[in-house]
């Protein structure tokens, strides 16, 4: 009792010093917006089975509210508080009371700092204590996480941020320094939606679009999950997130989709994308028993074969040879060999040297590399999987050995001291998808060598070294960037997915620590399910790209919703999420 009559005085007291420093006209405290606001929502109040969570904030939190209690369904109840208040108004401390009256809380989630900005700094950081200290008071049982406040970009042009970012820059920096010795659990809000204009375009600036606020509930939803004792892993997801359940969606999905680019079908065959989509959900179907979409895509490519099989592409490019992949995969997934016999020669003919051969194609060749070498970062994937699948299919070790050989030769020439790749030895830009291809072509072909191969070890170390720098370049949103060293280029998409399959397969095959890397591919993950539309295609995916040595080419690339080249590795992800 009396140490509650303690904790009181020093509410009262503190509540006395705001009053003290709030700004004041003759008729009391300064209303800083001409109509004031409260949206207070408490869901199942009668009901014990769950903890129970309360968001205080803004319209943000308004915003982001029904992701966040969508992503928590199941582990707890989520209430909210929303306000127009500012600290340095005493009206927040009544309505934060009233809340915390109604119920006993378990996890509290505040964010405060984008209104009241007729209140300077300095009374922003003399009301902080007293917020603090009701919480603290009112509701001691409860795990308190304070947010920072979310960017505030320029209305009419979103690229920059508005005038008044730099007092929310200001608060967050008050807030971090106020919270750093206390046990409170800090959410950066601000930096998880810094770097994304897509967060805010075509909005007033301050509100997010239904991207960012689902940007902003992945991080509110993971946050409050750990602080309920929930992890937040590669196993456990959010609601909507479950790599079983998008995998079903993209796997489905691509039956009822067409042939992606109809020219390059009709002169060379089926595109190399079109052909890793169709693996992703062949593997994924696979990983998670789904006999009805493996008859399907079976059928699929079955009829394919068997009325269109002069769209097999024909054996003569790294692109058009990597098509073999597919059909051992149905090898061995049914033991049927017209699937090996229509698969094999491909990864076969890789190596052997054509009739019409050029002078540099024998040259290649005559060192034990494949004729179709051409040094181009693409290729560490497109050879890779063709030869690991064969290796696999046949029991063969050969296949893979070459490939291994193919790697390091890859690496020797191309691979830059902090582990990334530049898009072409000529043009010196670090392009996603392309190092994408070289991420997910080495932990494909680590996932096929055998733990005695000569040459494992140093494939190992280059994909290592590429992790490591990749994890550096990530954004808190869990994105790259289409140039993946230039802040200032746009998110994208099929880079993103590919660096997370690459990091994926790596904890999970141990050749990653998993509580360093597992949080980068898990907010990868989560992001990229984000860019899934209500039609299950994924945006913000650059069209194919060729070399280019300008910048603004990379930069100004084709932005291709549903493309192939994004469908495909993100459905990679599920599988590997599922341990596959």
């Amino acid at each position: 009792m009396k140490l509650r009559i303690q904790n009181l005085f020093l509410l009262a007291a503190m509540s006395f010093l705001v009053q003290l420093a709030v700004a004041q006209t003759d008729n009391g405290p300064i209303r800083c917006e001409n109509i004031e606001w409260l949206d207070l929502w408490a869901p199942h109040c009668n009901d014990a089975k769950l903890p129970r969570v309360l968001l205080i904030g803004n319209s943000i939190t308004r915003q982001y509210y029904d992701n966040v209690e969508a992503q928590l369904a199941n582990k707890a109840y989520v209430a909210r508080l929303a306000t127009s208040r500012s600290l340095g108004d005493p009206a927040l401390l009544d309505e934060v009371a009233l809340a915390l009256k109604q119920n006993r809380f378990d996890v509290i989630h505040c964010s405060n700092g984008l209104h009241g900005f007729d209140y300077s700094e300095q009374v922003y950081s003399a009301a902080l204590p007293a917020l603090y200290g009701l919480i603290t008071t009112q509701a001691p049982q409860a795990k308190l996480i304070w947010a920072m406040s979310t960017p505030l970009r320029d209305r009419d042009a979103h690229y920059q941020f508005a005038t008044g970012n730099d007092r929310v820059k200001a608060r967050n920096r008050i807030a971090a320094d106020f919270f750093a010795n206390k046990p409170v659990v800090l959410n950066d809000l601000y930096r998880a939606l810094e770097k994304n204009p897509n967060y805010f375009i075509g909005g007033d600036g301050t509100h997010l679009t239904p991207l960012g606020i689902r940007a902003a509930a992945n991080r509110v939803s993971d946050v409050i999950a750990e602080a309920l004792g929930y992890p937040t892993d590669l196993v456990n997801f959010p609601t909507g997130y479950a790599p079983i359940e998008v995998g079903r969606r993209l796997g489905y999905h691509l039956l009822s989709s067409g042939h992606q680019y109809a020219d390059y079908y009709r002169k060379y065959g089926v595109h190399y994308a079109e052909v890793c989509t169709w693996l992703g959900a062949l593997r994924y179907a696979q990983a998670v028993g789904d006999n009805i979409l493996i008859d399907r895509l079976q059928h699929r490519f079955d009829e394919f074969v068997n009325t269109d099989s002069q769209y097999c592409p024909r054996k003569d490019h790294v692109d058009h040879t990597m098509f073999g992949c597919l059909p051992l995969e149905f090898f061995m997934l049914t033991r049927d060999q017209k699937y090996s016999k229509l698969g094999m020669p491909y990864a076969d003919d890789q190596w052997k040297l054509p009739d019409n051969a050029t002078d540099e194609e024998k040259a290649w060749a005559k060192k034990g590399y494949t004729w179709q070498t051409r040094l181009w970062i693409d290729d560490m994937f497109m050879i890779t999987i063709v030869q690991s699948q064969a290796s696999h299919a046949s029991g063969n070790a050969k296949y893979v050995n070459r490939a291994a050989k193919e790697m390091l030769l890859y690496l020797k020439e191309l691979q830059l001291p902090n582990g990334l790749f530049y898009h072409a030895p000529d043009v010196p830009y670090i392009w996603a998808r392309g190092d994408g291809w070289m991420a997910a072509g080495m932990a494909e072909l680590l996932r096929a060598l055998p733990a005695d191969n000569a040459d494992r070890k140093q494939i190992l170390e280059g994909y290592r070294r590429m992790m490591l720098t990749l994890k550096d370049y990530q954004y808190a949103d869990g994105m790259w960037n289409e140039l993946v060293d230039e802040p200032d280029f746009w998110p994208e998409t099929s880079g993103t997915a590919m660096y997370a399959y690459a990091m994926i397969l790596g904890v999970r095959n141990g050749w990653l620590d998993y509580d360093e890397y597992a949080p980068v591919a898990r907010r990868a993950w989560l992001s990229l399910v984000n860019y899934l539309n209500s039609n299950d295609d994924l945006e913000e995916v650059c069209m194919g790209t060729g070399k280019k040595n300008s910048k603004q080419y990379y930069y100004d690339r084709p932005r291709i919703v549903g493309d192939f080249h994004g469908q495909a590795p993100i459905l990679w992800c599920a599988y590997a999420l599922l341990g596959k």
